[in-house]
This record gives C-alpha cells, structure tokens and sequence, in this order.
C-alpha cells in the first residue's frame, strides 16, 4: 500500500512538472506597460519618425469638364479626394475651397483626350493636382499641407 501511494505520488509530481515546464515554455510575457502621455498628447517614449494616421477629405461635387480639341463634344469627370497628417489642413481647405476648386477646374479644362490617355499621364495630372491645392494654401494661410491627390473616380465619355 505505501508503494502505491509513493508511485502516485511520483506520477501527479510528474504530471505537475510537465504542465508547468509547458506553461513556462509556451507562456508569452506580459506586455510592457504603456508610457504616460505627455502635454501634448504624444506618447512620452514615441519614435521621433513615427507617422500620424491619415486622413482623407472628399472635393465634392465631382469636377466635370469639356475636353479640348475634340471634333466631338468629350466630358471628363473626375471625384479628388485628398490625403493629409496635420490637424489643421482640412479646415484650411473647406475655408479656402472655393478658389481650390476653381484652380483644378481651370487645371482640368486646358486637357485634351491624348493628355490622359495613359496612367503616367493622369500620375503628371495628380501631381499638377497637389501643387495647385497647396499653392493655393501656401497663398492664403502661408502653408500649404496636403499629402497626397487621389482619383477616386476618373471617367471620360
């Protein structure tokens, strides 16, 4: 009977050993404590290159526009959405969207058919795109801002 009670004994001491060696071996460390947020609501321990989330801000109406030089009558319409990191810009453009969008509307209607016929084109045509917006920005507030133009619609008919 005490041999009984010893192998047992040695058999849960086993089994203990082993769910413990795999738990010890299989457990992840806890996370480290986050870092207290400073006055500026940056995280204190940041790295000094991380990037804000983007955010987007949609030019609506599309901009539609008769294209030049066509023995027929050619329309292209065109929805911009825009792409920033700062906190202000977007406040910046509704303040100032008006002459923005004029800017592209005069950018847009001096095309033809064959200036945007291939994707390198309508890359050059973003591009012009992002400098006019921040021109007209870096003119009114003295910065301009904006990341990136985006095509969210691009149709030709």
């Amino acid at each position: 009977m005490n041999k009984k009670i010893i192998m047992i004994a040695v058999q849960v001491l086993v089994l203990v050993a082993a769910v413990g060696g795999t738990w010890f071996f299989m457990h992840e460390p806890a996370p480290e404590p986050v870092a207290a947020v400073g006055a500026d609501d940056k995280p204190a321990d940041a790295a000094p290159n991380a990037k804000k989330e983007p955010e987007y801000f949609s030019l609506s109406p599309a901009f539609v526009v008769n294209l030049q030089n066509e023995r027929s009558i050619r329309f292209l319409m065109v929805e911009i959405d825009l792409m920033s990191r700062k906190d202000d810009v977007f406040s910046r453009v509704e303040q100032y969207e008006p002459r923005i969008r004029n800017d592209l509307l005069m950018l847009l209607s001096k095309l033809d058919r064959e200036s945007i016929a291939t994707a390198e084109q309508r890359q050059a045509l973003q591009n012009e795109a992002l400098a006019t917006i921040n021109s007209v920005l870096t003119i009114e507030s003295g910065k301009g801002g904006v990341e990136a133009v985006y095509f969210t619609k691009f149709v030709v008919q």
